[in-house]
């Protein structure tokens, strides 16, 4: 069966901006549990935001991948999108959160801060999440806590060719190997949430929001794009379905762990392809910046006391002003700039 070749995507479509309400729905998340600002208008989980990237990534990195000419240019592209906005991002915080520490220069760059700067830069931002004296009297004090997801990102992009190679190796349906790779994600991430359950031990909840809990969201828009037509002729039952799943998986919980892959795979990447709303944002996409800056940003509101002294509102309106400003500067001066192709090879479907 013929797979992994390039598919006509609908342009102009709608998701940049359906990034942009995910990354900005992140930013409120964060700001409320940074703030503990207590809230009912946020009823749908952050996590189930990351979720939502992590289809739409599934989605978009499929369709680069068939309309990569080699693994080179694949990779490259990939690169090109991830790393200097985040190199940037954590060199930036790792430099300039100097001048809120009360530990001296001198001591601030040190062995601490050397150990910060390069596991942060080798994707292991769990080895060393906090600077020298840097947001010590906050509730929280990681000074990025939205980096974890950008290893799991980047384990899905190898991911992804190893799978089309395994699949074409075994000459299986490839819906069938697909839908084994989410059942087996689905297993693993109850399977950790039954040991969290029977042993109380948190680490089993990091373990499922790991690569092996998120798979079955990436493969589901991997999915979702090879049955591209489908999703175009029945966008709107698809939507529909995808809705109401979506909202019976937080009536009743005990269902999200299977529902959700399928649910927000039904509603987002529908939903990109439904009517003209979101093409007003053109091709900049800041969501990306965006999620990466977020969270320092909410950090040093909380570490000068914002909230309290102009009103949470007034701070919120702080926090995305700045964040959006500096997520502009980022993508027109770093994102953008990597992304113009110079000499690449030009893309053609790998045969």
């Amino acid at each position: 069966m013929t797979f992994a070749t390039p598919r006509d995507i609908p342009q102009p479509n709608n998701f940049n901006i359906i990034r942009l309400f995910l990354a900005f729905y992140i930013v409120l998340v964060h700001f409320a549990a940074l703030t503990d600002t207590e809230t009912s208008l946020l009823i749908v989980r952050g996590h189930d935001c990351v979720c939502g990237f992590f289809v739409i990534s599934g989605f978009l990195i499929y369709s680069s991948y068939c309309r990569s000419s080699s693994l080179k240019s694949y990779f490259e592209k990939r690169a090109r999108r991830i790393l200097p906005s985040y190199i940037f991002v954590v060199v930036l915080f790792a430099v300039a959160l100097f001048l809120v520490s009360p530990v001296p220069v001198e001591k601030y760059f040190g062995r601490h801060w050397l150990k910060y700067l390069g596991s942060n830069l080798a994707f292991c931002n769990f080895v060393e999440p906090t600077l020298p004296g840097v947001f010590a009297d906050n509730g929280m004090t990681a000074v990025n806590g939205s980096l974890w997801t950008i290893k799991i990102e980047l384990t899905a992009y190898v991911m992804l060719p190893v799978c089309v190679w395994l699949c074409r190796k075994i000459r299986m349906n490839p819906f069938i190997f697909f839908g084994v790779v989410i059942l087996l994600s689905i297993a693993y991430r109850i399977g950790c949430n039954m040991m969290f359950q029977r042993t109380g031990d948190e680490h089993y909840l990091t373990l499922a929001r790991q690569i092996g809990g998120l798979t079955a969201y990436f493969v589901v828009g991997m999915m979702m794009y090879e049955l591209l037509d489908y999703v175009l002729r029945y966008k709107w039952q698809l939507f529909v379905i995808g809705l109401l799943a979506f909202i019976g998986a937080y009536c009743a919980p005990v269902t999200a762990t299977v529902v959700k892959p399928f649910a927000l795979g039904c509603i987002i990447i529908p939903a990109a392809f439904i009517g003209r709303w979101g093409v007003w944002l053109g091709a900049a996409d800041i969501s990306y910046d965006m999620y990466l800056l977020h969270f320092p940003v909410i950090q040093l509101v909380v570490h000068f006391r914002l909230p309290d002294r102009i009103g949470t509102i007034p701070s919120l309106m702080v926090v995305i002003a700045v964040v959006i400003l500096l997520s502009c500067l980022t993508w027109h001066f770093i994102g953008e700039p990597f992304l113009r192709r110079k000499k690449l090879t030009s893309d053609k479907p790998r045969k």
